[in-house]
């Protein structure tokens, strides 16, 4: 099986938990870059940011009266997470090579540094893994979206979706004190094309974990595309990137799909079911 349990946790409090929780990891977060060399935190204050925010979302959902155990996917599913990541980036290197042998520019026939050096590959990898995307996954789909799921109805068509959206906007926002104070960007069309970027990346996101719940795959997909384990030389020009993500993410969220359906799991219905719930308290 690839999804988990099919129901929302029954958040106890209102819109001031998340509230809180986002402008806590906003400072935070600006904390941790102003006081870094050049925006850049070293290796251990990352693995620091990283607990912080485990911490930080398990403390939530206790104050919300949700069991954190209940946010963690069983072992049982860690074989259906390993074939959807299989087929995918199998899928992915299979369409590289294609394109690197039919002379495609942006692909090259030549092994990349994953095949070249693939213990560093796996070292980065997982540290990605566990000290980004699952606190950031934690965060912002197991919390922050099934939140606002429950704040706006509960598994109706258009909670589903407001939860969802709202998520990717938080996960897009939280992406900025990274661009002004890391990399001392500005305003302007670049931050534009860059937030527009992340939205669709929290959208993917956003679905796959509405469509299993699933913190381990979600996370592993966060992980492996922030480091992609492609075989052959890639650079896609810049003029290409928006088009290269969008066939990306759907492929992602096709594929996902279709492995729920494989595995049994009747996570896809929840989009579309129509069960009200009766509106939660304000605090």
């Amino acid at each position: 099986m690839l999804g988990t349990d099919t129901h929302l946790p029954a958040f106890e409090s209102g819109l001031s938990v998340p509230i809180v929780t986002y402008l806590v990891v906003l400072s935070v977060l600006s904390l941790f870059l102003l006081v870094t060399p050049d925006g850049s935190p070293p290796p251990l204050l990352g693995m620091v940011w990283g607990g912080f925010l485990v911490v930080l979302a398990v403390g939530a959902f206790s104050i919300e009266g949700v069991s954190p155990r209940a946010i963690f996917p069983s072992a049982r599913t860690v074989r259906s997470v390993a074939g959807v990541l299989i087929t995918f980036w199998g899928v992915y290197n299979l369409a590289a090579v294609s394109l690197a042998l039919g002379g495609v520019i942006g692909f090259e026939a030549t092994w990349s540094r994953v095949a070249a050096h693939p213990l560093p590959y796996f070292a980065a990898l997982g540290s990605s893994f566990l000290f980004t995307a699952i606190p950031e996954e934690l965060v912002f789909r197991s919390y922050f979206q099934q939140k606002c799921i429950a704040i706006a109805g509960g598994e109706t068509r258009r909670a589903v979706v407001s939860g969802v959206v709202v998520a990717a906007v938080l996960f897009a926002g939280f992406h900025l004190p990274r661009w002004f104070l890391a990399s001392g960007h500005g305003v302007g069309t670049a931050l534009v094309l860059h937030l527009f970027g992340l939205l669709l990346m929290g959208l993917t996101y956003g679905i796959v974990y509405v469509l299993t719940r699933n913190l381990w795959l979600v996370a592993l997909i966060h992980a492996t595309m922030n480091y992609p384990p492609v075989l052959v030389t890639m650079s896609v020009p810049s003029t290409l990137h928006f088009a290269v993500g969008v066939i990306e993410y759907a492929a992602i969220i096709s594929i996902v799909y279709s492995a729920v359906h494989v595995t049994g799991s009747d996570r896809p219905t929840l989009i579309w079911s129509q069960r009200e719930r009766p509106s939660l308290p304000d605090n």
